[in-house]
């Protein structure tokens, strides 16, 4: 569609190129250029040298525009050699980036090789942090489920198991003043005490539930023809009262029901064919190792794979060694620089391990430290290179 001006154009009036994202990346370099000489006069300078140097400079654009100016040059150090790389992005998404909750993204956009970097790319990035942050929020909103205390303990030098209960702490002191009049008048221990306390408890609790599952069965009549619901119910309810006793038992104690032998052939088939055909539901971890290499498989950034291995802890080493050679290669070529050289010095034992920090920084733990070390992103691979060279100077 052809489009006449009534009069010169905007373009031509003022002599200009008519593509309008030159002009906004132009400016944004030149902002840039702004940022960084305000932020290098302001560490470099004392406070009332600062001042004057900005009278010098004629400075008239407020403290609010200098306040912005000298966070985009605080934040964006890493872009101070080439500031045309983040031309591309306007000034305003550029202070977005500035704020807590999208300052992890500059780390990740130093990743980008010359020329790499776009404005769409950079919008991408926010909304994929936006939605891990919302994420968040509502994982923290939901009602926590209640961990079932867990009393198994293991020896350090023979690794042994053992149970080991909670402090008892109650208004009348009830169990301590008994267990010691135990111990006081009868010469029982602790120990024995409290398992012959548990014996008699667990055979209490089975024998009622047997006996109110016999009375239920006996008082119920099933039609042949159709079946009550309130005896689907009460089964329901006798079954996961079992289970939920049946938790008593140490967890390698494994309970299998008595089959009894069958003259008839066919039945026995049957059976067998009946437990051949049961599946085993996962396990809430296996359910949440499958999302997590759902989620690497599907990934196409570095901070695709973070996120995921952020809410995904307690599983990504089971996840990692799932994933088909392939897809592990893929995945490291999405790697950083950083990681990798840290992922390589952790292989050689230059360093014993190291944990990446959600503002893009990371925690390295190195031999004869207790406490890990902590190294900005930019500064990785000097780091590493100094370790080298100190561990060759001891060697």
């Amino acid at each position: 569609m052809t489009t006449t001006f009534a009069s010169a154009t905007y373009a031509q009036q003022h002599q200009l190129n008519p593509n309008p994202t030159t002009h906004i990346e132009t400016s944004t370099l030149e902002y840039l250029h702004t940022a960084f000489l305000l932020y290098e006069y302001k560490i470099n300078y004392s406070k009332r040298d600062y001042k004057i140097q900005l009278e010098i400079c004629g400075w008239n654009k407020g403290s609010d525009e200098e306040k912005r100016a000298l966070k985009i040059g605080q934040y964006f150090q890493d872009f101070v050699n080439c500031p045309q790389q983040l031309a591309p992005i306007p000034v305003t998404i550029l202070l977005k980036l500035c704020s807590k909750e999208y300052r992890p993204i500059i780390d990740l956009i130093t990743n980008y090789p010359p020329g790499g970097l776009t404005c769409e790319i950079v919008l991408n990035l926010i909304e994929e942090r936006k939605a891990l942050i919302n994420a968040q929020k509502e994982e923290e909103l939901k009602p926590k489920k209640e961990e079932k205390p867990n009393i198994w303990r293991r020896a350090p030098s023979s690794g042994a198991r053992y149970c080991q209960f909670p402090p008892v702490w109650e208004n009348d002191e009830r169990t301590g003043v008994l267990t010691q009049r135990l111990i006081d008048e009868y010469g029982m221990i602790p120990q024995s005490i409290l398992r012959e306390a548990v014996a008699d408890y667990y055979a209490k609790i089975t024998q009622t539930l047997e006996e109110s599952q016999n009375e239920a069965s006996e008082s119920i009549v099933v039609p042949e023809a159709e079946t009550s619901p309130s005896s689907e119910i009460l089964a329901a309810e006798i079954s996961e009262a079992i289970q939920e006793d049946s938790s008593v038992v140490e967890p390698e104690q494994i309970i299998t029901p008595e089959v009894e032998s069958v003259s008839n052939h066919s039945n026995h088939q049957e059976d067998n064919t009946l437990t051949e055909n049961v599946t085993v539901a996962p396990s809430a971890e296996e359910q949440e190792t499958l999302v997590l290499i759902e989620k690497l498989e599907s990934a196409t950034s570095y901070y695709q794979i973070r996120s995921a291995l952020y809410r995904h802890q307690s599983v990504k080493d089971t996840a990692w060694e799932l994933l088909s050679e392939p897809e592990k290669s893929r995945i490291e070529e999405l790697l950083p620089q950083q990681v990798k050289a840290l992922n390589k010095a952790r292989e050689s034992n230059l360093i014993l391990d190291y944990y990446e920090l959600e503002t893009g920084s990371f925690q390295i733990f190195i031999e004869g430290e207790d406490r890990p070390v902590n190294v900005s992103k930019s500064s990785v691979v000097s780091w590493l290179s100094e370790q080298e060279r100190i561990n060759s100077m001891t060697v």
